[in-house]
This record gives structure tokens, C-alpha cells and sequence, in this order.
């Protein structure tokens, strides 16, 4: 005669619980985006100033604007503090509008992206520049406005 099967009235396993803890992210600017003084166009032509988000280099092309005086021209850097290694996004503004002046916003990290990795020090920077097209009929006068810039982790 077989014997029966005595059935388990409970079973017990493990797992493990696990965080990583990463230190907050922080970007703080350390300097603005300037294009300089510029000179519209003195006809209907089309200039575009340009500042490259990656080097800072300033162009002009079309029309008879040029870069000049002693404003030099440079782009917005920011300083990116938080946990080494780790991959993060960058955002911000498309545009800074004022006075029928609009400023385009093109953003860089070192590797030329919208994104970028925190060195293993814990910190990296990124650019911001942009472009601004002018006419024969762009106002003069001082035109600046604020951004916003925002990044996170990956």
C-alpha cells in the first residue's frame, strides 16, 4: 500500500529591498547670453546673429550688420552639481521676447545634445546660445529678457 503525500501547509523565501540614494541635482548660471551691439540692417535685408551655444562664437550673416563695440559677445554657460556618472536632460526656454525683438534659444552640452553626464567630480557645464534676426525695421534700443533652464536626471 502507498503511503499519501503530506501536503505543505506554508511556504518561506527571501528578497531584498534595495534604494540608491543619489544627491540632488543643481545648476547654477555662470554667465548670461550676450550678443553684443549689433547694427541692423539699413535696408529690408534679413540679418542673422548667431552664438554658438557650443564654443560662444559670434556670426552675422545677410545685410550690413555687424558685431561692435565693447560688448563682447558670449554665450549663457550653467554649471551643472549632483551624483558623478549619472546622465541628465536639460530644458528650457524656446524664445526670450522684447520689445518686437525675439531671441532664439539653442542649448548644448559638451557632447552637442540636450543632454549631458555629470562628471565623476560631480560636475559638468553646458552652453547657451542662440540666434536673432533683424530688418531694416527692427526697433532699436536695449532688448533682454530672462530664461528658464531646468535639468534632471535621466
Amino acid at each position: 500500500m502507498a503511503s499519501s503525500a503530506l501536503a505543505q501547509a506554508s511556504a518561506t523565501t527571501s528578497a531584498t529591498a534595495s534604494v540608491t540614494v543619489f544627491q540632488p541635482i543643481t545648476v547654477a548660471k555662470t554667465s548670461d547670453l550676450q550678443f553684443g551691439r549689433v547694427i541692423r540692417p539699413s535696408t529690408g535685408n534679413t540679418t542673422i546673429y548667431t552664438v554658438a551655444a557650443s564654443t560662444g562664437a559670434a556670426t552675422a550673416s545677410g545685410g550690413d550688420g555687424i558685431f561692435s563695440g565693447s560688448t563682447t559677445p558670449t554665450r549663457a554657460v550653467f554649471t551643472v552639481n549632483g551624483e558623478g556618472g549619472q546622465a541628465f536632460n536639460i530644458v528650457s526656454d524656446a524664445t526670450v521676447v522684447n520689445g518686437g525683438v525675439t531671441i532664439n534659444l539653442v542649448k548644448s552640452a559638451a557632447t552637442g545634445a540636450l543632454d549631458g553626464t555629470i562628471g565623476s567630480a560631480g560636475t559638468a557645464t553646458f552652453g547657451v546660445g542662440g540666434n536673432v534676426t533683424l530688418t531694416d525695421s527692427s526697433p532699436t534700443g536695449v532688448k533682454s529678457g530672462s530664461f528658464n533652464v531646468t535639468v534632471t536626471y535621466q
